[in-house]
Formats: structure tokens, C-alpha cells, sequence
């Protein structure tokens, strides 16, 4: 006898479908590799304003399922500025990679193991991205000011 009741593993590909029938009609490329790179790195306006920084780190990377991952950066900047990194305001550093022209706050969660949440620092850096079809695809890294020692 088989199983019934709700199954949504397999309306992933319909909305996945959906969502590309829309982008391509509204004649714009789908980049589902941005898609995941906004999920992962965008966050503006920035969520939970409020908190201190390591909260918001703890409840960011719950809100966005990477709970657990070693760290990850969010960018605290409109998307349509950090799209433009890969195309007016950033400089080629390599096959897909551009650094960004101008800095950006990013706030940087690092996971500690030890007390099961995540340590926040929040700094204004140059970025490194990886783009595919003129959008971001992978955050890379922040780049040092110039002139500032790293121990």
C-alpha cells in the first residue's frame, strides 16, 4: 500500500520550471547560481537591526538553512550594486573572478563548535566574486585595506 499525503520534493521541479518560464519571459537570463549565491550572501536591508552581532549571525544562518556551516559572509548592500561588481564597478582578477572597485559592509559569521553558535564581525572590505552570464555565482573572499597588518 502506498503512502499518501503531501509531497513537496516533487513540486521542486515545477517551481524550478516556473521560475525559469518567468525569467525568460520577462527576458532577463535565469542564473540559478546567483540564486543561491543571494541566499547565501545578500542581506539588505539588514535583517535584525537590533541584535548584537553575534545573534544575528546565530538567527541569519538559521533564517537561510546554513546552520552549521563553518562561516559565511553576508553582504550588507543593495543587489543591484554588488551585481555590478561583475561588470562596471569591478576590476578582472582572473577567469570569472572580479574585485569589487569599492567597499562593502559584510559581516562575517564564523561558527564555534565549543557553544554551538556563531561568533559576528562585521567590517567594510573590498569583495572578491565569481560571476557567470554578468551576475554573481560564489562569494571568494574580502580583500584587506591596504597598509593594515594581518597577524
Amino acid at each position: 500500500m502506498a503512502l499518501h499525503g503531501p509531497r513537496p520534493a516533487s513540486l521542486l521541479p515545477l517551481l524550478l520550471l516556473l521560475a525559469a518560464g518567468l525569467a525568460l519571459s520577462a527576458g532577463q537570463n535565469w542564473n540559478p547560481l546567483n540564486d543561491l549565491f543571494r541566499k547565501r550572501h545578500v542581506d539588505n536591508p539588514r535583517s535584525f537591526d537590533s541584535a548584537t552581532i553575534n545573534d544575528y549571525c546565530t538567527k541569519m544562518m538559521w533564517r537561510r538553512a546554513l546552520y552549521g556551516r563553518h562561516t559565511n559572509t553576508f553582504i550588507n548592500a543593495p543587489p543591484a550594486v554588488i551585481n555590478n561588481v561583475c561588470s562596471t564597478d569591478g576590476k578582472v582578477k582572473g577567469p570569472y573572478r572580479y574585485e569589487s572597485n569599492n567597499s562593502f559592509d559584510i559581516t562575517v559569521c564564523i561558527y564555534n563548535h565549543f557553544t554551538l553558535s556563531y561568533t559576528g564581525l562585521r567590517t567594510n572590505q573590498k569583495i572578491v566574486l565569481s560571476c557567470w552570464k554578468g551576475l554573481p555565482a560564489l562569494y571568494i573572499k574580502h580583500m584587506q585595506p591596504e597598509g593594515m597588518m594581518v597577524p
